[in-house]
């Protein structure tokens, strides 16, 4: 949504295509010359790249794409409003985690992937609930290493490589000199930490993420996962243990060359560069944990999807195929450089030799995709509260393993009625 809650939906964090908001353009009306019209309502870092493809489409269908800006989530929240109204989009970008539940409400409409080769099994897996999709996959994310040339010539591959590096002097935390800070991530949002958890044995639902009544978060191999995350508090700043002002804390030592190494997702890069970074930053996939163990974090993104209720359900679903072709996808990357999920397009990117597209593929691979069943929004709290209670020594890692599963259970029990 961060990465989690603000990045990817329940809180995500990306922005991208939304539904039309309460006093809009009317959903899916005919122009006044009698063409049939589509709303596609846009976050505005994608209004430019919405405006530039969409004429070839109203030619070759002889239909209007009117296309809004307004922000993803606000949009998402108010769909079920809006679209009783009749005023929501025809179109709009959902992030991956958000797909199974706006289903589940009724809300998106089913489609048809395309059979062409776009996608893969990983990338379907995205969209998918119950054996049917529900939109048409448009971006890839999860998370990748950052490290600064000027302090690593090369990419550490490994953890114990990190953990080396953690005891230079050099690196030593300003304000507190018992402190490291060569390498950091914000471990107490769940996002960033998951991809540890299930590294050394845990999960978040049974059978693939697709179980709600089975919890894997504190799984004997779940709580080995917090301990080593816990360890690391002890070599950073106090501040670290926060939820969200870490993430700043974060940005500005890596950005001012105090850290070497942060693992974060592919939309800080453009921060990172921003605030200077330009030359020296170099971005990889991430490096492996203690015990060969791969590090496997979400893999997540952004689809484009249908409203349930379009009076154009057929025109939208065409209209998100044409925005998911290799062409258009490449324009998107090439817009936006966010990477597309689009394999060819994917390919071309990967090929051009940007280091965030080739690490964001690489890391990808071996990534976990996000679960997309509306249980999935019961977790972030509670998941955020373990790593914070363990992180504080508040709690032990199994105490906070065994409190946060308890919690979520009965969140989920509370709201979806499973038991």
């Amino acid at each position: 949504m961060k990465k989690g809650i603000k990045k990817l939906g329940i809180v995500a964090v990306a922005a991208g295509l939304t539904a039309l908001a309460l006093g809009g353009c009317g959903n899916s009306k005919k122009a006044d010359s009698g063409e049939k019209t589509i709303t596609v309502s846009v976050d505005k870092n994608y209004y430019k790249y919405a405006e530039s493809v969409k004429g070839e489409f109203e030619k070759e269908n002889h239909c209007k794409v009117v296309v809004k800006k307004n922000p993803t989530m606000d949009t998402l929240q108010k769909l079920s409003q809006d679209e009783q109204s009749g005023n929501a989009a025809d179109v709009m970008l959902a992030p991956y985690d958000q797909v199974g539940t706006l289903a589940k409400q009724g809300l998106l409409a089913n489609v048809t992937l395309p059979t062409d080769g776009r996608y893969n099994s990983r990338d379907k897996q995205n969209v998918t609930l119950k054996g049917k999709q529900y939109g048409d996959p448009a971006t890839i994310e999860t998370l990748v290493e950052y490290y600064n040339k000027d302090l690593v010539k090369d990419a550490p591959t490994t953890f114990d490589q990190l953990s080396q590096m953690s005891k230079d002097p050099k690196y030593a935390y300003a304000h507190d000199k018992s402190k490291n800070v060569a390498f950091l991530c914000q471990w107490t949002n769940f996002y960033n930490a998951y991809g540890v958890i299930k590294a050394y044995g845990g999960y978040v639902f049974g059978n693939n993420n697709t179980n709600p009544k089975q919890l894997g978060l504190d799984t004997p191999g779940a709580v080995d996962g917090i301990k080593y995350m816990t360890s690391w508090f002890n070599i950073w700043p106090k501040g670290m243990q926060a939820t969200t002002s870490n993430e700043n804390f974060i940005t500005s030592q890596f950005t001012k060359g105090k850290t070497a190494v942060v693992i974060d997702g592919p939309w800080m890069a453009q921060t990172y560069k921003k605030d200077g970074m330009k030359d020296n930053l170099g971005v990889a996939a991430l490096p492996m944990l203690p015990g060969n163990r791969q590090y496997q974090p979400f893999a997540g993104g952004k689809a484009w999807v249908v409203n349930a209720r379009s009076n154009q359900k057929a025109l939208a679903k065409k209209f998100i195929n044409y925005l998911t072709t290799e062409k258009n996808q490449t324009l998107f990357y090439k817009d936006t450089q966010e990477i597309p999920a689009n394999d060819q397009s994917r390919a071309a990117a990967v090929k051009s030799g940007d280091p965030l597209a080739v690490a964001v593929n690489n890391q990808y691979q071996k990534s976990d995709p996000m679960p997309n069943i509306p249980e999935m929004t019961e977790v972030w709290t509670g998941a955020q509260n373990l790593l914070v209670n363990a992180a504080s020594g508040k709690e032990t890692p199994e105490q906070a393993a065994k409190q946060a599963t308890k919690q979520i259970k009965q969140q989920i029990k509370q709201k979806y009625h499973v038991n």
